[in-house]
This record gives C-alpha cells, structure tokens and sequence, in this order.
C-alpha cells in the first residue's frame, strides 16, 4: 500500500468544545494536553507521511475541568507543538465566531494547489461550513477524512470520503459511553431534532430568537443545529419547513423564527 502524503487542519475550539459536550470535560482536557495519543490512533491505520499538521487556536479560549479549574486554550499551545503542530492563532472576531473555519479552508486549498500537493486531507471539525471545500478537494482528486460529531448530517458526510465520529476519538482518550441518559454522542437522531424543534415553536408564546432556538436545541438534545447538518437537511430554513412550516424572518443576531399564523404580524419592535 503506497505512502499518503496527509495534511491535518484541526479546528481546535471546535473540536473541544465537541469532546466537552459529549464525553465529558476530562475528555477534552486530555485530547488537549496529549495530542500525540489520539493523533498516533488517527495516522496508524494506513501508511501515511504528515506533511503538514496545522492547529487553529483561539488562545483565550477556557476549558474548565470538572473539578473546577480553569484552563486556557493557550496553555496547550506547547503540546500541540511538541506533537508536531503549528499553532495558528485565531481569536474572535465577533462575540460567538472566530476565523478558523475560514482560515482552514483558504490554507488547504492553498495547500491543494501546492508545489508538494497532498494526498490526503484530514478536517477535524463539526462545522458543515466545509462542505464546499470537501466537494472541491473530492474533484482534484485528493481523499478527505473528517473528523465530527457521530451524528454528522448526510449532506457532510456525503462530501467526506470517511468520517471519523467525534466518540470514536473519545473512545482513543479512554472514554466509554454510558447507557444512562444524557450522552450527547448519537442521543438525537434526525427524527428527534425535528421533534424538539416543533416541540418548542409549539410552546412558544412569541417568535423565537435564532441563537435562541439554538441553545435550547443544544440544552434538550447535546447536540447544535449547525453540527447535525440542521438535522440533515442542510439549511435552518429548510429544517424549519420540515418541522412544521416555521418561517425565518430576518433581523438582529439571525433573526426570529415565526409559526405560520405569526407570518403576517408586523415585527416587534
């Protein structure tokens, strides 16, 4: 079997926050301070040369462990170089948003069209802001290998030539799941994210905010909307029709979702 010659792009807030919400803060922390245990699990199943290993990082990130000590993401920077990583700084643009997805995708496709191309490409992120890349870097003939959220919606995992779920990464750092409630990894299928969503606009006594809407999702399922692909239909606006013909209007901070008889009332001010 021939030498892949493999670039790793690991969106690092991402990942963590996954590990956290799934696993178990303890999980995530050691994901973060040894890197090189889950990265040896991750190359050793085929021949391959990591030529490139790259760690997008927002510094001021926290990781609190369950014992209540805090960490920050930038503590970690000297074991992602140790295991043979740049570190690549990425602090928030915005209250809720930094760079990295965006830098990820210019830096591999920059990479793609390099003088040493690659022959594979490792993703190590939930975000479905990927897809395009993925589908681009399929059409230049390169292999692509995600690692996300088990329950990845089907338009991601469609793009991806393998996807690695985020509870077999755990599992590498010694995690076991449990069969109590609770278990953010494969807790809500498809079916149950469109449940929840319907659930909640039916309850509700006036449109919903969009990050709203979203952190209740989370709380109820352990999982985001944008992580499951919106429940695999690949929008929020397409998700929402499914749901039960709820409607995104437009505005501050994404806007509010109506239900259908809310459509033709004036905004709130």
């Amino acid at each position: 079997m021939p030498e892949l010659r493999t670039a790793i792009f690991l969106d690092f807030d991402n990942l963590v926050s996954g590990l956290r919400d799934g696993a178990g803060s303890e999980v995530a922390l050691r994901f973060a301070q040894q890197p090189e245990i889950w990265l040896e699990r991750l190359l050793e199943d085929r021949p391959r040369r990591a030529l490139l290993r790259r760690c997008y990082m927002n510094p001021a990130g926290v990781l609190d462990d369950e014992a209540g000590s805090r960490f920050r993401y930038g503590e970690f920077r000297w074991a992602f170089m140790a295991a043979g990583f740049e570190v690549i700084d990425c602090p928030r643009l915005t209250r809720l948003k930094n760079a990295a997805d965006l830098r990820i995708a210019l830096d591999a496709f920059e990479t793609m069209l390099g003088a040493a191309p690659c022959d594979e490409f490792m993703l190590l992120s939930t975000d479905s802001d990927f897809v395009p890349l993925l589908v681009r870097l399929r059409a230049a003939d390169r292999r692509t290998r995600l690692v996300a959220h088990p329950e990845v919606g089907r338009i991601v995992r469609a793009a991806a030539d393998e996807i690695i779920g985020l509870d077999v990464l755990a599992g590498w750092l010694g995690w076991q799941a449990s069969p109590e409630p609770g278990e953010a990894f494969g807790a809500a299928s498809p079916a149950d994210l469109l449940a929840v969503v319907r659930d909640i606009m039916t309850e509700a006594q006036d449109p919903v905010h969009v990050p709203h809407l979203g952190q209740m999702v989370r709380n109820r399922t352990g999982q985001t909307l944008r992580g499951s692909d919106f429940a695999g239909y690949g929008s929020l606006d397409a998700l929402l029709t499914a749901a039960g013909g709820f409607i995104r209007r437009d505005g501050p901070g994404g806007g509010h979702v109506l239900r259908p008889e809310w459509a033709d009332q004036p905004p709130a001010a």
